[in-house]
């Protein structure tokens, strides 16, 4: 089973703290995120670093299919 993933994202611009969430499907993808944003700072114009780490939820992204039961026809 998979559960959502928040990737947290904080960072200071012109000396305002921001903090933002991304839901993303797992934790994986959060990671792909982290690591293919690592100039982050460059995008936001942040006064310095951007910290991004994931947070895992207990929410399914996914969750198991069920069988639907076969029916059996009783009129004939």
């Amino acid at each position: 089973m998979t559960f959502f993933t928040l990737l947290y994202i904080e960072y200071t611009l012109r000396g305002i703290d921001v903090e933002t969430y991304l839901i993303l499907p797992d934790y994986e993808a959060c990671q792909i995120a982290i690591r293919d944003n690592e100039d982050m700072h460059k995008y936001f114009y942040a006064d310095s670093d951007v910290d991004m780490y994931c947070v895992r939820t207990d929410t399914l992204s996914r969750s198991i299919k069920p069988m639907l039961r076969p029916t059996t026809d009783i009129s004939s």
